[in-house]
């Protein structure tokens, strides 16, 4: 069993400005499970993936190539697509990857 308590979290720069996230596990595939903190405007680089990717919107609103989401929607991505992120507004997301991910700009 792994337990991350809220209070306990730690955030680390995501490698984009006003993005950051806090690590939850990596697992056996090279993917992770983490929530990514934008504050607004941030945005993260279109990018490519190896497997699958599910992205559960906390709060805030975010744009994943140009489709709005807002807190409570849901996204499931196939391995092979590309995407980026723009926040909107400030936003926390929960993002798990099955496999790595690589940025293509």
């Amino acid at each position: 069993m792994l337990l991350k308590k809220a209070s306990e979290r730690e955030w680390v720069g995501a490698g984009s400005n006003g993005v950051q996230r806090s690590l939850f596990r990596h697992n056996d595939t090279g993917g992770r499970s983490s929530v990514l903190r934008m504050t607004a405007g941030a945005r993260v680089p279109r990018h490519t993936h190896h497997g699958t990717e599910e992205v559960l919107v906390l709060s805030g609103r975010v744009a994943l190539d140009g489709v709005e989401m807002v807190e409570g929607d849901y996204l499931f991505v196939e391995p092979g697509e590309e995407h980026d992120v723009v926040a909107l507004t400030d936003a926390l997301l929960f993002i798990s990857t099955q496999k790595s991910t690589a940025f293509v700009e």
